[in-house]
Order: structure tokens, then C-alpha cells, then sequence
């Protein structure tokens, strides 16, 4: 098995994170190299950028008819915020935020899985490591961009929901903001970064699934306190 996992390629490692998600990490355990976190980041922003052209347009709506209800801007200031909302849109800006965005979210939650790691379990990681693995979770977002995003143009919204929030009406309540994070595709990828921080670091498995998983439960909660300031 030790052999198997030594001999990974780098799309042996993509295709059992899907299947055998345990042999991607023991793969990780034996050797990181930097292609284990450049090619999956390349692989999910390559997806995130083709599917903008086609998402863009429906959130630029929402956002434009957003702005309409609020009733803390003049005509004229909403006629500012469109303005500038159809520029952004259309620029290579967009793009390389998506693209800085996820470099940051995979370093930051890369920063998390060692905190975990070296504080709360006593091992001694490289961030590398858990840059990879980070890396690795994120390649959950282009089957989530495969089932969302036909969903999206179908229904004409970016407001499509993979989570508990489905079943509640009012969205601008506390409970809404933190069921819509608790998404399906991003429990899936709290799931594998358990999995990998468990075998790197030799923690039984169960145990750092369910230290993730109360990191996002406290993360997804201060997001939807915090969502609650933030009114236009």
C-alpha cells in the first residue's frame, strides 16, 4: 500500500481525492512537492473563470437590484454604484481577483489546518504540507460549479443553495445567513481537510474531522453575526 501511495502521479492524486481521499494524503505524507498545490489551484481557477462569463450577468443583476431597494442611497448615488458595478464587470479585474481570492483562501485555511496541527494535536507539520491539502479540498469546487452553476442559468439566479437554507423564506435573517453557509460542497471539503490534517499529522481520523468541522461552525457563525452589520 506504502509503495502505491509513493508512486502517486499528481492525477492519481486529483482522481482519489474523490474516491479514496485517504491515499491522496498518504500519498502527501511521504512527499509535498509544490506541483500538489500549484496544479489543483490551476485546475479549479481554470473552471471558476470559464463559468464567470456566464455567472457574471446574473449577479451584476442581483447586485443592481439590490442597490434599487435601498433606500439609504440618493437616485444619483445609485446611478454611481451601477456605473461602477458595469466596469468591474467586464475587466480583466474581476479575474485576477478570483484568482488572488483563492490563492489567500487556500493560504489562509492552509494557516488554520497548522494551527490545528502543531497547536491542538502537538505535531510538528510544514505549512507546505498543509497547503497541499488545502489545496487538494478546493478541487470540490469545480463539481460544485458543475452541479450550481446549470442551476443558476436555469433559474436565471445566483442565488442557488447546496444547503439548509433552501427550506427558510427570509433571507436577510441571522439563522438564513448561517445556513446558507453551511453548504453541502463546503461540508464535503471540511470532511477531506479533516482527513488529511487526521493522517498528517496521525490523529485519529474522527477526532480531527470533528475539531474542522467546530472551526467551521464557529467561522460560518461569526460570518452570519457580521453579515447582519453589513446594509446598504
Amino acid at each position: 500500500k506504502m509503495s502505491d501511495d509513493e508512486n502517486k502521479t499528481i492525477f492519481g492524486k486529483i482522481i482519489s481525492i474523490f474516491w479514496e481521499p485517504s491515499a491522496t494524503f498518504r500519498a502527501l505524507v511521504i512527499k509535498v512537492s509544490w506541483l500538489d498545490i500549484v496544479v489543483p489551484l490551476l485546475l479549479v481557477l481554470l473552471v471558476a473563470l470559464a463559468v464567470m462569463p456566464y455567472i457574471t450577468p446574473l449577479a451584476v443583476e442581483e447586485q443592481k437590484d439590490y442597490i434599487a431597494q435601498s433606500d439609504r442611497l440618493t437616485e444619483e448615488q445609485k446611478a454611481q454604484t451601477y456605473d461602477r458595478i458595469d466596469q468591474q464587470a467586464g475587466s480583466a479585474r474581476a479575474y485576477i481577483t478570483s484568482a488572488v481570492f483563492l490563492v489567500i483562501r487556500t493560504a489562509v485555511v492552509a494557516g488554520v489546518l497548522i494551527l490545528v496541527s502543531n497547536f491542538l494535536f502537538g505535531g510538528e507539520v510544514k505549512y507546505k504540507s498543509m497547503l497541499a491539502v488545502s489545496a487538494y479540498a478546493n478541487l470540490v469546487d469545480i463539481i460544485a460549479n458543475a452541479v450550481k452553476v446549470p442551476l443558476m442559468l436555469s433559474q436565471q439566479t445566483v442565488r442557488i443553495y447546496t444547503s439548509p437554507a433552501l427550506f427558510l423564506q427570509d433571507n436577510s435573517t441571522f439563522w438564513f445567513r448561517f445556513f446558507a453557509n453551511l453548504d453541502l460542497f463546503v461540508l464535503w471539503k471540511v470532511i477531506l481537510l479533516g482527513i488529511g490534517v487526521g493522517i498528517i499529522t496521525k490523529v485519529k481520523t474522527s477526532k480531527s474531522i470533528w475539531t474542522i468541522l467546530i472551526c467551521w461552525i464557529i467561522y460560518c457563525l461569526a460570518v452570519a453575526g457580521l453579515g447582519g452589520l453589513a446594509k446598504i
